[in-house]
């Protein structure tokens, strides 16, 4: 015999396990330290290489600056620059990773509680069935 309760509560958790839920589970399987220490070695990396692409395409804009005044230029106060604002560059990004994976990894820990609550509904629908 079907079963109406039963059938929504299915319908229900596979529209979240098709929808957000596929998100929320995969981050869920990891443990917090984790899941926020991999977007952080991501993010070093990729902020890391923004951060070249966008020097270079400044030294590329200022060519011929550089080029023309390169012996009256105080270059170990431009690698102090550079260095500087890396750190700060590579601070924000990293404070920002951070925060957003946080919330991120909360947010899926609840809604997986949440589906797991469903979960065990469905089972106890069943096992009210069998007897």
């Amino acid at each position: 015999m079907l079963n109406e309760k039963r059938i929504r509560l299915m319908t229900k958790l596979a529209r979240y396990e098709s929808g957000e839920g596929k998100e929320e589970l995969r981050i869920a399987r990891y443990y917090r330290s984790d899941y926020i220490g991999l977007a952080m070695f991501r993010n070093f990396f990729m902020a890391s290489l923004a951060y070249l692409v966008i020097l270079l395409l400044a030294a590329a804009y200022f060519a011929e600056f550089l080029a023309e005044s390169l012996h009256t230029l105080n270059i170990a106060w431009i690698g102090i620059l550079i260095v500087v604002e890396y750190l700060v560059t590579i601070g924000v990004y990293s404070a920002v990773t951070y925060t957003i994976h946080s919330i991120r990894y909360g947010r899926a820990k609840k809604g997986v509680a949440a589906y797991e609550r469903k979960l065990g509904e469905l089972e106890a629908l069943y096992e009210e069935e069998e007897r």
